[in-house]
């Protein structure tokens, strides 16, 4: 039994912060945020937890920005009595986190909201164009690798980023290191798939759970594959955010 010995993954999240203090460059900021409608994640200060909302409206004219009430309700409960918020999210590969004191509003309909003034900061942390998601156990995203003489290997997808993936696989035909997979097929929770072609980098092999973990790169991607990867990059992180707020 051979071992390949992974490479080191963690400049997959280096990158370099940021403090943006200029008004108009924040509300831009949290325009885009809003037109592309990002799930936030958000923790009331002294309380554990992250919980979900939605920027609705950045009106600098006024100094306000409005968010959509906590989920699950826990969330909205503990808003209304400390009336504090930190707020983070991730933007086309950027996180942008702030904090901000808030005022309880109502809607006509009876929904609550948030109204809080335009932040002074923003933190704002470019990541590297290979930003990568991890997939938590409680969520499972198929892996399909067809090989040579009709064989194919099932398994479930560990991590994902814009230059490759990691992924837990059967073990019935073993992979190695600079093998070219001509068609990897990974498979979305909304029922949306992305084939592409995937040069394995590290193999890790674990007999007593019967698989092999994999390390791969993304090759020869088309301009279409990249913005679909780019969508199942962005739907995992949120797919998580939500799972994350639940548990």
């Amino acid at each position: 039994m051979t071992e390949q010995q992974a490479p080191d993954r963690t400049t997959d999240y280096q990158g370099k912060t940021e403090r943006i203090t200029h008004p108009p460059q924040i509300a831009a900021l949290l325009r885009r945020v809003r037109d592309q409608k990002v799930l936030l994640s958000a923790q009331v200060p002294g309380h554990e937890g992250l919980f979900n909302s939605m920027l609705l409206d950045v009106n600098p004219e006024r100094n306000i920005i409005l968010l959509d009430e906590l989920s699950p309700r826990g969330g909205h409960e503990l808003a209304c009595q400390v009336r504090q918020l930190r707020v983070r999210c991730q933007c086309h590969g950027v996180e942008l986190s702030f904090a901000c004191a808030i005022e309880v509003g109502q809607s006509q309909r009876g929904i609550s909201f948030y109204r809080a003034s335009l932040p002074d900061a923003i933190n704002y942390l470019q990541r590297r164009i290979n930003f990568r998601v991890r997939v938590g156990v409680n969520l499972a995203v198929p892996v399909h690798l067809p090989l040579e003489g009709a064989a194919i290997l099932d398994g479930e997808l560990s991590d994902l980023s814009l230059g490759g993936l990691g992924a837990n696989v059967s073990t019935h035909v073993k992979l190695s290191r600079g093998q070219i997979i001509d068609t990897c097929s990974i498979h979305l929770p909304k029922g949306e798939s992305l084939q592409a072609e995937l040069e394995i980098r590290f193999v890790r092999h674990d007999t007593q759970r019967q698989q092999q973990h994999i390390g791969a790169a993304f090759r020869n991607l088309q301009p279409q594959q990249e913005q679909t990867l780019r969508k199942f990059v962005a739907q995992l992180e949120r797919e998580m955010l939500r799972r994350k707020a639940r548990s």
